[in-house]
Order: C-alpha cells, then structure tokens, then sequence
C-alpha cells in the first residue's frame, strides 16, 4: 500500500501528532502504536519497526533531554536497565515469520496495556495515601540492591521483545518500575525515555540489517512528531499528572491490540 500519498498522510499526520504528544509526556516514544497504525493502513508488520523505531529515537530523545532538564533523570538509577541493549540488537537481527511476529506483538500490547493501567490506577491511590500519611512516601527506589535485582533481569528480557516487535519497551519498564515501588511516576518516565533511546537504537542497528527503510513515509512522519514530541514531553515534565497520562497510554494501547486482533483473525 502505498502511503506517501496526500489523502493518507492528510489523516495520519494529526494521529501521529497526538500519539508524540500523550507518549512523550509520560517518557514514551509511542513506537507500539506508530507500528499498530502503519500495520492496520496494510503496511507489512516486517517492514513497519525500522520505522517506529527512528520516530521513537526522535521522540522519547526529546522527552529524555526535557525530563533531564527537570531533574528527573538519574543515571545511576537507569543504568541497571541498560542490560537491554545487547539483547535489544541482537533480538532485532531475527527474521520471524509475520504470523509469529504478530502473535508476539498483540501479545506484548496487552500485557503493556493492562500493565500501564494497573500503574495508573496504583499511583492514584499512592497520592491518597500520601496526603493520608502526611505526604510520607516510600524511597525504595534508594535501595541500589533492589534496582540491580531487579533492573538486570528485566531490563534483558523486555530488550528480547522491544527488538524482536520494534519499539523501544518503555511502556513495561515504566509500569514495572512504578509498580516495584523503586521510583515515582516522573523518574519512571526520565528513565523509560533514555531506556527507549538506547534500545530503539539498538534495535534499529539489527533490524536495518534485513529491512529496508521507506524515506517516503518517514520524512513526514518525522516532522510531524518533532512537534508532538517537543510539546508533549514540556508538559509531562512540569505541568501533567504521569497517572492520568499513563491510564490514557494505556488504554490507547489496549484499542491499537484489540484493532491488530480483528485485523490479524480476519486476513
């Protein structure tokens, strides 16, 4: 199907916009419905993660630079998760048959999904019982043997299934992080962002060995989230509420699995 066209890109532009602006604003670069949407036009589901995965580099880069800015990112918190990367390369050099490919990414949108929005919810009845306790709040995340536990093993695996579908994992590091206790909404996001980043460019690195990149439909696409993502991650880092963005998030990705579904069941 041929994209580049003026009709198409009249109705995606504003999507993509809309997608830059929610994701970025939670640390997220929006790879996974970026794919949902290209894939559900009839764009081949092999094709599709080069792609997302430039715009995710583009997108979630601003965030990390704007939520660094705010002092929400801590290096020493993120490195632990960094054991993505390798994995996050090499899973992107596997060619899977598109059947396969499908049933692991619609699978992966509904733990994401129902992961983004149990976090939301949990961080919701947080604030509640902040405010009970007198603003109290667990720091657990100050444990460096609690992220190290935690983060290496996880940070791997969710590094094989960011590079095998194309997106860059944020959207389960961040509930994950949220849901362990190790960090607060907004260092969640600081640290999904830059775990974004490195494994989109990981990624990018093993699957342009074996796909080829459509310039045609990315150009485009690019500017459109340069803007989304520059006002999106603004907001997210100063002015919005990372639990009402993340039941947002999810429930987007929730609609973009149950659509990839019917469209999968029905070709």
């Amino acid at each position: 199907m041929d994209i580049a066209n003026d009709i198409t890109l009249v109705f995606i532009l504003p999507l993509f916009f809309g997608i830059s602006f929610i994701y970025s604003s939670v640390g997220f670069g929006g790879g996974s419905s970026y794919i949902a949407i290209l894939v559900l036009l009839g764009i081949s589901l092999f094709a599709v993660p080069p792609i997302a995965q430039i715009l995710n580099i583009i997108v979630a880069g601003m965030a990390m630079i704007t939520f660094a800015k705010a002092n929400h990112l801590s290096l020493k918190f993120s490195l632990p998760f960094m054991s993505s990367v390798p994995f996050a390369f090499l899973a992107g050099t596997i060619s899977l048959p598109e059947e396969s490919l499908a049933l692991i990414f619609v699978l992966a949108l509904f733990a994401a999904s129902g992961a983004l929005l149990l976090s939301g919810i949990k961080g919701k009845f947080r604030v509640l019982q902040e405010t009970k306790d007198n603003g109290k709040e667990s720091r657990l995340w100050e444990t460096p043997k609690v992220v190290l536990l935690i983060g290496i093993p996880a940070g791997a695996i969710i590094g094989v299934v960011a590079g095998l579908v194309g997106i860059g994992g944020g959207i389960w590091l961040s509930p994950l992080i949220i849901l362990t206790g190790m960090a607060d909404p907004k260092r969640a996001a600081a640290t999904s962002s830059l775990f974004i980043v490195a494994n989109s460019i990981a990624g990018f690195l093993g699957q342009s060995v074996s796909k080829p990149i459509d310039y045609a439909i990315l150009l485009p696409l690019a500017l459109v989230v340069v803007a989304g993502g520059l006002i999106g991650s603004r907001l997210g880092a100063f002015k919005f509420d990372h639990d009402k963005m993340r039941i947002i998030v999810g429930a987007i990705v929730g609609v973009a699995g149950l659509n990839l579904t019917i469209k999968f069941l029905l070709s």
